[in-house]
């Protein structure tokens, strides 16, 4: 019954013409803003003012997806969310790129949120090596996306025993560079999660990849722990990723809107020369104190026989 509503509630407000996807993505963005700013906004528990409100109802007259947009946290939510302040500020900033286009793949629903990019944006800006030689990688990409059963069962808690059963590897990727090669796990990346009313959001970071705007820049949403060659279909000759209409899994493929006016063909060509040194290279040897040779003394003693009597 609820889904027939909703259809319903779909078709009577979708209008002919609908306004730019920036102008709603915009105001809702300053809405949730003033709440933030305004110091009314608390876990779970959101007090909506009359304003709000009255703009809320007049994007759901003049857009069909605003309801659908409304449902879910703001990349900036997620962001405060996750106790990151500066990251939070970003996604609130005119640099950050605005998504909310969903798709359907393998009983999910994925919604790619938006997108910021940039030096210093986070609060947890990731380093190489330790002391004074420690190496920070302080320019990155961070994208948010929702994800959600297509028949509305909640998904797993992040502290369910059921959370990790079913995972999904999401990532960017860069218009005429092999996916199979170049994704997050090989391009500085990693993410967080959270789950609030039966959503799922995944928080993306990875190296800034801006410079190759003018190839393209993917967001993919696949089964598994790793990149599925089988997902997807990237063409060598022009550069174009596409999806598998075959594939039996999950397969979304999203393409931000990055201004192509940050492509830096130069910076880019050096990057990937770094990146293809940084493979070659052999990691040095990491100096042990007392504390790493226990642990390696300790572990050394278990076997299949006595690992109960020193772990749960």
């Amino acid at each position: 019954m609820k889904k027939d509503m909703d259809q319903l509630l779909y078709t009577a407000l979708t209008p002919m013409n609908e306004p730019r996807v920036e102008l709603n993505d915009r105001i809702l963005l300053q809405v949730k803003e003033r709440q933030i700013m305004n110091g009314k906004k608390k876990k779970y528990q959101r007090r909506i003012p009359a304003a709000a409100i009255a703009a809320v109802c007049i994007l759901m007259l003049c857009s069909g997806t605003a309801l659908a947009v409304y449902k879910y946290l703001t990349p900036a939510e997620v962001a405060k969310e996750a106790d990151d302040d500066t990251l939070q500020r970003a996604f609130l900033s005119d640099d950050a790129i605005p998504g909310n286009e969903t798709q359907e793949s393998g009983g999910y629903r994925l919604t790619l949120l938006g997108s910021v990019a940039g030096k210093n944006i986070s609060d947890f800006i990731p380093s190489e090596g330790t002391g004074k030689e420690a190496e920070v990688d302080d320019n990155k990409i961070y994208t948010v996306v929702a994800i959600e059963h297509a028949d509305g069962t909640p998904m797993p808690d992040t502290n369910s025993d059921d959370y990790g059963k079913e995972p999904l590897y999401v990532s960017h990727y860069i218009g005429g560079l092999d996916p199979n090669r170049y994704s997050i796990m090989s391009m500085g990346g990693g993410y967080s999660e959270l789950v609030r009313d039966g959503i799922m959001y995944r928080l993306l970071e990875m190296d800034n990849i801006e410079m190759f705007a003018d190839r393209g820049i993917y967001v993919g949403v696949s089964s598994g722990t790793f990149y599925d060659p089988g997902a997807y279909v990237y063409d060598e000759n022009s550069g174009e990723m596409s999806r598998n209409e075959n594939y039996a899994g999950v397969n979304a493929l999203f393409k931000l809107s990055v201004d192509k006016t940050k492509a830096d063909p130069a910076a880019a060509e050096a990057y990937l020369r770094e990146l293809q040194e940084s493979w070659n290279t052999p990691s040095e040897p990491v100096e042990k104190d007392e504390a790493d040779l226990g642990v390696e003394e300790f572990v050394e003693k278990l076997t299949p026989e006595n690992i109960d009597e020193y772990a749960e």
